[in-house]
């Protein structure tokens, strides 16, 4: 009878060493964790803090050259009346779309809604543009409004990249 009792004793002194090695271990791994995450979240924020920054200057730069090609008689004021409030509410969009996981549609009638300026004024004005930047806006996402501003920018000042340029054109000048 004693010797069962010292068996009982010894086997659940064996299990008692188990779970304390097995617990130390689990507290170092979550030490490593912890310290994992704290590092990912800073980085995190650093990327996160560079997408605002870049965002703000691409909205600036896109607010001139909409100014620009409007001021120079580039575009008309319904164009510009479209077009500006877009560019200015840029960084927004984008970043409700990142954050927010938006839509491109939700997110400009959201950044749209303090403007005099509604969504679908912005369609009508969309449908007159090009067709590379209409395919851009289709897309419906961050990625597709960002190549939008690009190419509409781009498009009303005139600036045409070799691929954007036409056949035409490529044959004239040569």
């Amino acid at each position: 009878m004693i010797l069962v009792a010292f068996g009982i004793i010894g086997l659940l002194t064996l299990f008692l060493i188990y779970f304390v090695l097995r617990i130390q271990n689990l507290q170092r791994e979550l030490a490593l964790t912890r310290h994992s995450v704290k590092q990912s979240n800073s980085k995190v924020n650093y990327a996160y803090h560079n997408l605002v920054m870049v965002t703000d200057a691409l909205e600036k730069a896109y607010v001139s050259r909409i100014e620009s090609a409007f001021k120079s008689k580039l575009i008309e004021q319904s164009q510009y009346n479209a077009l500006l409030p877009l560019m200015r509410n840029f960084s927004s969009v984008v970043m409700l779309c990142n954050e927010k996981g938006a839509t491109l549609e939700e997110a400009l009638k959201k950044a749209l809604s303090s403007e005099s300026t509604s969504f679908e004024d912005v369609v009508e004005v969309v449908k007159t543009l090009p067709s590379n930047v209409r395919m851009s806006w289709s897309k419906n996402t961050a990625d597709g409004f960002i190549n939008f501003c690009q190419l509409v920018t781009n498009t009303v000042n005139g600036n045409k990249t070799k691929s954007q340029a036409s056949p035409s054109q490529d044959a004239q000048a040569s």
